[in-house]
Parts: structure tokens; sequence; C-alpha cells
């Protein structure tokens, strides 16, 4: 999701921990990389970790923005895709500066004709699939605004299979090759490989719609922060050139500083 800063961010006290949903713990005792199939499970005497499956569609894809902006990091990340939902521009930024950030959104059943299809950029959100501690989720929370810019919103997300699609980010292994052809076999709904998962969704409630002509252009430099992690991950293709293809609000600022924000905490991090 978006960089939100300045009085979004509210700090996990007490009192807001209280709003981390503890049902999505994770099995501790699948400390081993693994994505988790159900985030309900109770921690095993093995270990005392909590785990949170976490569905990044926004900056939050790239793994810098995740590492290096945040300070997380990840358990373990796959591609995956949420389906009967759209992405989203319709978290208000700073208007010429960054003017939106991104979001997700239910589609009805009308809007998705087909709820087993997996293709289609309309109807599907694709993005990346984290395993993180609870100390990491928290922070995830914290730094996105929850829960005044953004809600907790859980989903069932399908992980990528196909080996020549995936990227395994235990073994740091990026197969880089793009087969558009199997993508369909890949993306068909399997509800046995389905994971359980939390993903950010507008808080406001007057914010959130099916219709995309009220959501807000986002600047051209968050967009490709958005596509760096889309290609990271080698997100499927017709996805991608989505992407590529939203039209970009004004800004006065060059093109944005989502890219530059970044580009600041890389540095700090070398």
């Amino acid at each position: 999701a978006g960089f939100i800063s300045g009085p979004n961010i509210t700090p996990i006290t007490r009192a807001t921990r209280k709003t981390l949903p503890q049902s999505s713990i994770l099995k501790a005792g699948r400390n081993d990389g693994a994505i988790a199939d159900d985030a309900g499970a109770t921690p095993t005497p093995k270990s005392t970790k909590k785990y949170y499956n976490y569905f990044a569609f926004g900056s939050n894809m790239a793994s810098s923005t995740m590492k290096s902006l945040r300070g997380i990091d990840p358990t373990a990340s796959t591609a995956a895709v949420l389906p009967n939902h759209r992405l989203a521009f319709n978290i208000p930024g700073t208007a010429l500066v960054e003017p939106s950030w991104a979001s997700v959104e239910p589609v009805s059943s009308s809007t998705a004709p087909d709820s087993y299809a997996m293709t289609g950029t309309d109807c599907n959100v694709h993005g990346v699939l984290y395993k993180l501690t609870q100390e990491d989720f928290e922070t995830v929370c914290q730094t996105e605004g929850v829960p005044l810019g953004y809600t907790l919103h859980r989903c069932r997300v399908y992980p990528y299979s196909n080996k020549n699609r995936d990227t395994d980010r235990d073994s740091g292994r990026n197969d880089s090759s793009r087969n558009s052809e199997g993508a369909n076999k890949l993306l068909q709904k399997d509800e046995a490989f389905s994971v359980s998962a939390f993903t950010l969704r507008a808080a406001n409630k007057e914010l959130r719609t099916e219709d995309p002509s009220r959501d807000i252009p986002p600047s051209q430099a968050y967009l490709n922060v958005l596509i760096r992690g889309a290609v990271e991950y080698n997100l499927d293709d017709e996805y991608i050139d989505m992407l590529n293809r939203i039209q970009a609000g004004r800004t006065i600022i060059g093109n944005g500083v989502a890219e530059f924000m970044l580009q600041v905490a890389e540095f700090r991090n070398r």
C-alpha cells in the first residue's frame, strides 16, 4: 500500500494492539519459511513466535520497501492473487505531491461474472503474500496508518505455483522467465490451494466503491514502485501491462516523491 506518513501513523500502543486479529496467528511450528495454509492456529510448544499472512498489492510488493523503508525482514514471500477484488487508488494523499495510495475493493459477482477465472485485471488483484512475525505485522499496521488510513481486511489468496513464474525469497532465486501461455493454468481457482491472509482496505467507508472512476490518479513515481515490485516477483504479464497503462495524476515535484523516498531508505541501509 502507500507510504502513509504524518498524522495517519498510529503508534502501536496497548489499545491499538487489541485491534490486531489474534485469530489470524499462524502456526509457529511451521517456522521453515513456508506460507501456512490457515492463519488461525495457536503456536506450538516448539516456538512462542506468532505469524501472520499479509497480502501486499501496492508499494509493499517491492522487497526493498519492506526491508529498507519499513525495516521488515519477511520470513517467506511468494507471488499470489486475490480474486473478486479490484486495485483501487482511493486513499487520499497530498494533492500534487503524492495524490493517492493504493487499496483493494471487493467487487460483486455481477461485476465478476466468472468467479473461478483467475486471469483478467478488472476483478483480480495480483501481489505478494508475506509471512511475517507478529512484530513485523504490527510494524506494517503502524507504518500504514491502521486503523485510520487503512483497516485490516481478511481475505483468501491463491499463491502462484508454477516454478517458471515464482520468486523464491528464501533461496534468493528469481526465475525471470514469463510464460504467459501457462498463466491460465497457473491462476485457475482451486480452494484447496487458497491461503487465509490479511490485506489493507480503506478505513473510511465513504471511500469504498466498485466504481474506478472515483479513484484518485496516483503519481507516476508511486506507480513505478508498484511496477518494480510486480516485476521483481514476476507477476502475471497481463497484470503488469495493466499497471503500466494506469494514467498517472498531476504532480508539481517531478513525478512524485515515492521513488525518492525509497531510494533514500535504500541508501541509508547500505
